[in-house]
Formats: C-alpha cells, structure tokens, sequence
C-alpha cells in the first residue's frame, strides 16, 4: 500500500490549478448545457441545498452538440445503477437512443440489456472531435446519467437516503479535444482536485505498487469456486511449490468462512465469526502458513465489503463490534448486521476485519462486492456519504493491517474515487472457463474500462486458466498488457508452463509495461463484438518500444478472415497513457522495426505490417525505435520482450546492452553482426539476428559489434 503523499505543497498547488481553471457554470434552470463545451472542466453547485425525493436530490436536462457515435459506459438491467457493477460495458452505438431499444444486444454474454443509468458518455463529435461527460461520486452525493425512451439523457443528483444535503457539491466533470486519452485524464483530474475529493484518491502513478502484485500468482476460485478446505490448499501450495512456474503468492478466495449457509448460497449467507469454517478449516489457517515456503512467499484471503456476501449473522461471534453496528432487514425476509455510518464504527470495522487476516498471517486481503454495499443503506440517512465514509476506512486499514488490497467488484465511481491508496481494481466481469462468448467480453471490457478506471488504478484483468482450450496464451497475453496482478486459477496439474513462462522472470518477477494497454483511438467507439474489424490496443514499453495486440473478437465470429495492421501512426499513441503525463511519442527518423512475437519474424516497418486474423484470435507485435541502425527487440520468449532489456547505449559500430535476466536475445541490424558472449548467433532474415546467451543470469552485460 503507498504511503500518504509526501509533497503535499506540491499536489495542492497542482489541485489548486486545476481547480481554478475548471470550474464553470453550464447549468440553466436546470439544464446543463453540453453543447457550449470547449474544453475541459467541472461543474460544481455551490452553496447547494436539497432534500432527496426518493433518494434523488435533483434531475438535470442535457443539451447535447450534434455527434456522429456515442459510448456509454454503464451495467446491466434497465434500471438498475445500485448493483451489478462488476458488470460495466462499454456501449458503442451511433446515438443513446439506440442503445434503450429493446433490440440493442452487442453483447449477447452480458447477461441482460443495458442500464439507462450510467457511469459516462463518451461522443464522437462531426468534427474528429471527442466530448466526455462523467459522472462525479463526492462525500455528500453522487451524479449519474439518464437515457430516456427517446434517447435524451439528463443527470441524476443522488444519495439513495433521506437525509438533506448541503455545501458544494460537485456534479460533472468534463473534457472535449482531438486527443481522446486526454480528455479522459483531463476529466479525472477535474473531479479529483476539487475541494470536495482532495485526498481521496489520486492518480496512478501518485500510488505504490504493492511488491507483492509484481510477481506471479494463483488463485482458487476460478477452478474450486466455494469447494476449498485447508486439505485442498495445503496440497495446492505444495503442487505450487514443486511446478516449474515460479509462483510466488497464493489467494484463498471464497469458500473459506465460518458463515451460516442456506440453500439460496451467497443471497443469505452471513458471516458468524471471522475464523475459518469449522468443517473445511478446522485448525484455521495455520495449516497454510505452515505451506509457506522461500518460493510460495505471500498468502491473501478474500473478503467482501460487508464481511461476507450479506454482513455479518445477528448471532455472530464477533461481540468486540456490536457497539458499532446496525441491523438491517433485508426484502428476503432475514436480517443482517452491518456497520454504523459514523466515522469510529466504520473504522472499527475495516481495523477489525483487515486486521484478523493479518493477525492469521495473511500478505494481502482481497476484497469483493464493494459497490453492492449501497443498497444495503438504500433509504437510510445517506447511502452515498457511509458508503463512501466505508471505503476510506477500508484504505485507511489496509493501508496498516495489509502489504496490498486487491478491490474486486469495484467498476463503479463511489469505489473509484475512493481509492486512497490502493493501486489495483478489477476492471472487467469474471473470467470464465473455456467459455469463447464470454472470453470476448472480457477481453473487451478489460480494455475499454482501463480508459478511465486506469486513471486512478493499474487493471486487474482477473485471473485465468493457462489450460484454457479457447484462450489460454490470449488471456495470458491480455495480463502481460495490464501491467496489473497475474494470477492462474489452474490445478497446478493443468498448468501450461510454455504459456506462463513468458509472463515473468525465472524468480516470478512479471514483465510490465510502462501503463496499462488501452485502445488505439480507432477502437475506442468499436462495437468490437458486433463488427468484423480487429480491436487493436497498445501498451508502451521500455527503451521507446511498444507492444500491440490485435483481437477478432466478433461474436460469433465471422466466417471470413479480419484483415488489419499496425501501422507508423500507432506508434505516436502509444505514450499517451503514460503518468505523469509525457511528450507524445513520434516515430525516431530512421525508422522503427515490428516484430511479430506469434511468428517470430520481423525486419523493419515500411508504413504497415499487414496481417489476417482468422476466428477467435489475436496477434502480438512489437514495434521498437531504429537508432544509429540498431533495434533492440529483446528477449523473444518474453511477451514483452523490450521489457527484459535494462539498459541500451548506441553508436554506429557497437550496441551495448544490458539484460534485467539473460536468455536469448534479439536485436536489428542490416549488417552482420558478432558477440563474444553469444554461444551462437542465427540470421533469421531482414536484418534480424538472434543471439543465444547464457540462461538466467541477472544484469548481463552484452557488447555486440558489427562484423568487419
């Protein structure tokens, strides 16, 4: 977990500028108008006052300019906006009214149609133009948009309780520009250093990465789901341990508590105490702790925000809490306990519940159901302000009690903008094994939602299966974009080594990118799972490299082969997700070379590599910059193979390079070349020599010159 900022004089000033720059007034007799935006800003009611009707403060009209396409990020369900919300699609359709049609179904693995209440919009304007609006979560309340029947939206002001609200409250944020990376970072930073979210979260690179997310992991879920016991993970971590994958952490998910259960599972279930169940962990977690070993360093447990999937049982055995906790009825008929919305009982909770799993020897907490955590106070004093009031507790717990917090089921602004710390979250629905339909989703949501969830976090993408007959080497791949956790849910039985192994170092120390992978702007507004045309993302790399990933993901997909290519204009957008926010990038003079990682070919690029994508597939390519004739690939049997390199000095006769962990090594030049380390090199065509190193050795030095 990172520690508080430590230049505070600086992240006021900078909060101080924004602020000063932004703040507008768009809003007439209770119309905003989007229309007459030209640039960044927020919109923020000052000196507000309202009583809620229905839990709604007020309803805001939106006049909107004339746009070619729309995308609207929101869940599923028509109505729904309180729950759901690991479950956030990104809505391409050429206006909002197509999308509350009762035809509108992009994505048949959604589970249902489209909320009318949603998150953001995002319009592509007539000229090249993309205008955001987002919605803004303060401590007070929180704004969220509305499509009509007839396609209109307007804004909602809520808190989902009956309490009356003053002060100023924000309402939106927004950006228009050409640059469509921008006007997400602008409208973030809009929302985020107002008086009213000062401090409560940050950017991403303003967080510390927890140095147990740097390295590979496993989780249980996705292949034992709720069938754990302390036999089963005892007997995992020694698999683990034995495998030839180095995995270095391991996540008890679901399963583990000592909670009362019901025949309707998790709609009931309730947490009796904070051990673990008495008939699948009856020596508690020791046991686990007992499998720890030099290579298995770290153990996390899962939670969910309210302690178990609906609170805590009224006869729990965790009395040291009841002072500071509220019964609360629930529509089926049983009632649960949860805590107070004060500001000493929620911080008893989260110290308490963050707290037991350090105290069982637990690294890290994952914790699951975050924005469902609403409705639990819906009609009480004010849902929005305890919620929030919640998740900087939790922060604020993990923050002492833990070495890392995985946020699970947290797609929505109230988690986002409440993200103190912690520099994960999920970002997309489960992964699903050897299910292609909802492997496309995934993959889509994943990467659309890191446009703006990315602000703030680096994307959880889930974990995956290396055994899965669909996607295993995709979804691997799609992880290594992230930057974020990698962790399998395989038996350790059906781990797929030559699938795994080009994710990390020989030690389980991942391969990252510079940021997170997100669409290239020609696949922002793609309904990907509707059109034959690729979806193409990049991420950048070290030394001025970037990797590509192309993806058919039409469903089903079409009979004939997707044509695409990457090209020297991608290239340029391949910095602009970078934090602190950097030059953009511009193809070097010389010239740039692509390497096709599936093919292992490459040479360099004249203007586009052109490729088909045939089914279900992707296509990995690196471009890397030309400089003094030479490129640097890499490490081919890396996904990220400009990664592994650790330094690069150039002159016209000799290339310097040193390996973060020596292997085989490519690099470009059209002439011969030679290397006293190599034990051989091969030509393998257009100017691209491979060298073969000696394995595994940190911070190898490489001196390779040009042949006399």
């Amino acid at each position: 977990m990172q520690k508080p900022i430590k230049n505070l004089f600086l992240f006021l000033s900078i909060a101080f500028s924004v602020i000063s720059n932004s703040q507008t007034n768009k809003i007439k007799n209770n119309v905003f108008d989007a229309s007459a935006i030209s640039k960044n800003g927020i919109e923020i009611l000052n000196g507000y006052s309202a009583v809620p009707n229905n839990g709604v403060l007020g309803n805001y009209s939106v006049t909107l300019p004339e746009y070619e396409s729309v995308v609207y990020i929101s869940t599923i369900g028509r109505e729904k906006i309180l729950d759901g919300m690991n479950r956030v699609f990104s809505w391409a359709a050429k206006d909002l009214k197509t999308i509350v049609t009762k035809d509108f179904n992009p994505d048949t693995k959604a589970g249902g149609e489209p909320s009318r209440n949603g998150l953001l919009a995002l319009f592509k304007l007539k000229n090249d133009e993309f205008l955001l609006l987002q919605g803004v979560t303060s401590p007070k309340a929180m704004s969220y948009f509305v499509i009509a029947d007839d396609g209109k939206l307007s804004i909602n002001l809520a808190t989902f309780g009956i309490d009356a609200v003053s002060g100023d409250i924000p309402l939106i944020t927004y950006a228009r520009g050409k640059n469509v990376y921008d006007v997400f970072q602008k409208a973030w930073k809009n929302a985020i250093y107002t008086e009213a979210l000062k401090g409560r979260t940050a950017m991403r690179y303003e967080k510390e990465y927890p140095e147990i997310f740097k390295y590979l992991g496993w989780c249980s879920w996705e292949q034992y789901h709720t069938k754990v016991s302390s036999d089963l993970m005892v007997d995992a971590m020694q698999k683990i341990e034995k495998s030839p994958l180095p995995i270095r952490w391991v996540l008890l998910d679901n399963g583990h508590e000592h909670s009362y259960k019901s025949a309707d599972g998790m709609n009931s279930s309730r947490m009796l105490s904070l051990k673990g169940s008495p008939e699948t962990f009856p020596n508690g977690f020791k046991p686990m702790m007992d499998a720890k070993t030099e290579k298995i360093k770290w153990t996390g447990i899962w939670h969910t925000m309210n302690a178990h999937w609906q609170g805590l049982h009224p006869e729990h055995e965790i009395h040291e809490l009841d002072p500071y906790l509220v019964k609360i009825s629930k529509s089926g008929g049983f009632d649960v306990m949860m805590p107070k919305g004060d500001y000493e009982s929620s911080q008893k909770f989260y110290n308490t519940l963050i707290g037991s799993a350090k105290k069982d020897g637990f690294d890290f907490v994952k914790i699951d159901n975050q924005n469902r955590q609403i409705a639990f106070y819906q009609g009480m004093s004010n849902p929005v302000a305890i919620v929030s009031q919640h998740a900087q507790s939790l922060e604020s717990a993990a923050l002492e009690h833990s070495d890392g917090l995985m946020n699970c089921f947290c797609l929505d602004m109230l988690s986002l903008m409440n993200t103190k710390y912690s520099a994960t979250s999920r970002v997309s629905v489960d992964y699903l094994l050897n299910n292609e339909a909802k492997a496309k989703s995934h993959l889509l949501q994943s990467y659309q939602n890191t446009l703006w969830m990315g602000q703030a976090v680096w994307p959880d993408h889930d974990m995956f299966h290396s055994s899965d007959k669909f996607c295993g080497q995709m979804m691997a791949v799609s992880k290594a974009m992230s930057g974020a956790p990698i962790y399998l849910s395989d038996a350790p039985v059906d781990f797929q080594e030559k699938l795994v192994l080009p994710l990390s170092y020989s030690d389980g120390e991942l391969l990252r990118p510079l940021a997170p992978a997100v669409p290239l702007p020609e696949s922002v507004m793609l309904s990907a799972l509707t059109t034959p045309q690729a979806y193409r993302v990049v991420a950048p790399l070290q030394h001025g490299a970037a990797a590509f990933v192309a993806y058919n993901l039409m469903h089903p997909a079409p009979a004939d082969k997707v044509t695409s290519a990457f090209r020297v204009k991608d290239y340029e957008a391949a910095g602009e997700f970078i934090q602190p926010k950097a030059e953009s990038w511009k193809a070097p003079k010389e010239g740039l070379v692509f390497y096709d990682w599936y093919e292992q070919k490459g040479g360099k690029l004249e203007n586009e590599y052109k490729f088909d994508l045939i089914g279900f597939a992707d296509k990995l390519v690196q471009l890397s910059p030309i400089k003094n004739g030479w490129s640097v690939i890499g490490n081919p049997n890396k996904y990220l193979s400009a990664s592994t390199v650790k330094s690069i000095e150039y002159s016209d006769k000799k290339l310097k390079i040193v390996m973060i962990e020596s292997g085989e090594l490519v690099v470009y030049n059209p002439s011969p070349i030679s290397c006293s380390s190599a034990k051989k090199i091969e030509n393998m065509g257009n100017g691209l020599w491979k060298l073969y190193l000696p394995e595994a050795q940190k911070n190898f030095e490489v001196v390779i010159t040009l042949k006399d």
